[in-house]
């Protein structure tokens, strides 16, 4: 396992020994960093994503027993059975991560140039999504436990040819501090938290790559302070992770 990455905002370093935290889309871009800087910091980690082979190869390159990879499919009719089987093997968890996001098949388009089951689809894989898996994963979390989406800036502004995606990130922003605001204190925090642009492997092999832009790691120190319960922005659902040098920063809580 690579060394611990320290951002420079990280005054204390979380210990996660013995919590239990599921990355949803673990094997992502950034779900990938973010399951490394859990482990880094202590905690068993279960990566859990639709491809078996990523997974495995996950597994492989991060070589720590504390990880353990799953298949699960948000949008499949055998997801509650799923979790509630990882939950009775590892669970109640601490942590329940959800970094997924699919930009579809279509390309980029004008949004009335979608045909209705583009729509539709675009739709399943970024909102009902994250609202079902919000909805199977909240019995089996740790009433002092955390369960956080990893968004983009696209919930704030317009996203010309990717309008699926940016409505979904919008409504799944509205959908987190409703939840929020529904559990008013009662159960798992619920967080949204908003990144900027982040350094992927997908776009450093395209030639794409800025060393401003977030890295997962640093996105998982993040993530761990939050499941830790040591982060300042505790009660703060909103937050906003976009710039590399001042670390998260609270959002407005009320318009």
């Amino acid at each position: 396992m690579s060394a611990m990455v320290r951002p420079n905002w990280e005054h204390v370093v979380p210990d996660l020994a013995g919590k239990t935290v599921v990355v949803v889309g673990g094997s992502g871009g950034v779900g990938e960093g973010v399951v490394r800087s859990l482990l880094a910091r202590g905690s068993t980690v279960i990566a859990t994503g639709r491809d078996s082979e990523r997974l495995a190869a996950l597994e492989e390159s991060v070589g720590e027993e504390r990880l353990r990879i799953a298949v699960i499919d948000a949008n499949a009719s055998d997801l509650d059975a799923r979790v509630e089987s990882l939950a009775n093997e590892l669970g109640p968890f601490d942590g329940v991560v959800v970094a997924v996001a699919s930009w579809g098949d279509q390309g980029r388009r004008p949004v009335l140039t979608l045909t209705d089951e583009e729509w539709r689809s675009l739709l399943e894989a970024n909102l009902t999504s994250v609202f079902r898996l919000y909805r199977a994963f909240l019995p089996v979390t740790a009433e002092s436990g955390t369960i956080l989406q990893l968004n983009g800036m696209s919930a704030d502004m317009p996203f010309p040819g990717a309008a699926g995606v940016a409505l979904s990130a919008a409504a799944t922003k509205s959908l987190t501090r409703t939840i929020a605001a529904e559990q008013d204190g009662r159960g798992p925090r619920f967080y949204q938290v908003i990144l900027g642009v982040v350094r992927t492997k997908e776009r450093q092999r395209a030639g794409i790559d800025d060393t401003r832009w977030l890295d997962g790691e640093e996105i998982g120190a993040h993530v761990a302070a939050l499941v830790a319960g040591t982060s300042p922005l505790l009660a703060t659902t909103v937050q906003y992770f976009t710039d590399k040098k001042a670390g998260p920063q609270p959002g407005p809580e009320a318009f």
